[in-house]
């Protein structure tokens, strides 16, 4: 039960969660748009902030900063592939919702980072 009602009355005829509030593909396309393009931009603003603080030594070598982050940028975009692949075909089980699935990795993904930024913290910013 959530509040007074059940969770199958909830659900619509096909056993999924609505969350579109009679307006899904406008609310889907629109924050989707600008989620994508958030990341755009940070993707920028990340890439002009390490170009500022690489040594200069990593530079001149063929590994230098500009492949690093493009190598770094195609793992992250298979391991996202690789979660959506999984919440897909999770999503199949009743009682299993896609969001969920989709984002649970997600923010352990970022409660571990952020830990071991907190951890590494010192040693990440001394010079």
């Amino acid at each position: 039960k959530i509040g007074e009602e059940h969770i199958a009355d909830l659900l619509t005829q096909k056993g999924e969660f609505p969350y579109e509030f009679n307006a899904g593909p406008y609310i889907y396309i629109s924050f989707l748009s600008a989620i994508f393009l958030g990341t755009i931009v940070m993707e920028g603003v990340d890439t002009s902030i390490m170009a500022k603080v690489t040594p200069a030594r990593l530079n001149s070598s063929f590994l230098n900063a500009g492949l690093l982050a493009t190598l770094v940028g195609t793992m992250g975009r298979v391991f996202a592939d690789v979660i959506i692949t999984c919440s897909a075909l999770l999503d199949r089980h009743i009682f299993v919702d896609f969001v969920t699935v989709t984002f649970l990795p997600l923010m352990l993904m970022a409660l571990v980072g952020l830990l071991a930024v907190n951890r590494l913290y010192e040693h990440l910013v001394s010079s």
